[in-house]
């Protein structure tokens, strides 16, 4: 690496308000978008959050919540607080549509007992990105999973075969491929493997060998590039699930995903984010095979679960 930035905040960002961000925001990126703008206001105006949250008659913590985004935003907040910022009229009627359409509910709500919650951000956004960058060591993406191989694991993860459980979380995992591939436009995709991907046996090698053409379809179509990190390259990271998004420029900003055994941490701020996308980039450029022997290693693994 040279070490040149990876990942760049313009000194004049793409203006937050406008039509166009309005019609087309889900309500988890409506409320991102949202917590930003509050942010650069109050920061505009060199005012603490101790200061905004006086202002409301509020904790310093639920005006770093509505920034963040961590908890559903308080239209009467909004309205305070976009006036003392001083936001004119259409700036404030922006705002508040963000803060109303922060408040609808997000279309996989019908799953949320079969989700897990810290997931449900990745799970909102994953499809309105313009880029997605995933690494995984373990299993294949669960965006490129197929229904079989999806089942087992999670059957293995619950300890259960079939119930409602499984279906429920088999058909989150179906809609979100949907909605990811099946748009007019889907995000631009990129994807890391470990090639213990390849060596690890999911259900039968029926199972295997059917998900494994399946990823190489996926690696045939427009815009999705595959990769395969080899046993026998540099270890560059320990994370076992992290992800990278970027979005269009009226969307929220880019962000990184790390997943824990039972928790994730979402990275928004540009130098965690560059630091982490770095070590992609790395993964993608140092330690990843070429597209071109990728495929060789997928067609080699394919023939092993054939025989």
């Amino acid at each position: 690496m040279n070490g040149a930035r990876v990942s760049h905040q313009p000194d004049n960002p793409v203006p937050l308000f406008g039509p166009v961000r309005q019609t087309s925001l889900n309500p988890t990126a409506a409320g991102i978008v949202l917590g930003t703008q509050l942010r650069r206001m109050r920061e505009a105006h060199d005012l603490t959050a101790t200061h905004s949250a006086k202002l409301i008659n509020a904790s310093v913590s639920k005006v770093s919540r509505l920034e963040r985004a961590l908890s559903p935003p308080d239209l009467r907040d909004v309205e305070i607080l976009a006036t003392k910022y001083g936001a004119n009229a259409a700036e404030r009627a922006d705002l508040r549509h963000l803060a109303r359409r922060a408040l609808e509910p997000e279309w996989f709500d019908r799953y949320s007992d079969y989700a897990a919650s810290w997931m449900q951000r990745l799970i909102a956004l994953e499809s309105d990105a313009v880029y997605f960058c995933a690494y995984e060591a373990r299993i294949a993406p669960g965006l490129l999973q197929t229904p079989a191989y999806a089942r087992q694991i999670i059957s293995d993860g619950l300890r259960v075969c079939e119930g409602d459980q499984v279906e429920q979380r088999l058909a989150l995992r179906e809609e979100r491929q949907r909605r990811f591939f099946e748009q007019p436009d889907p995000p631009k995709g990129k994807f890391l493997l470990d090639q213990s991907v390849l060596l690890r046996q999911v259900g039968t090698r029926q199972t295997m060998a059917e998900q494994l053409r399946k990823l190489l379809e996926y690696s045939d179509r427009p815009g999705v590039t595959i990769q395969f990190v080899p046993l026998s390259s540099s270890v560059v990271s320990n994370h076992g699930s992290m992800a990278h998004l970027r979005f269009a420029p009226l969307g929220p900003p880019a962000m990184v995903y790390v997943e824990g055994d039972d928790d994730a941490t979402y990275y928004v701020k540009p130098d965690d984010v560059e630091r982490r996308v770095e070590l992609m980039l790395r993964l993608s450029h140092e330690a990843a095979a070429s597209w071109r022997d990728s495929r060789a290693i997928l067609l080699d693994a394919i023939k092993q679960y054939e025989v």
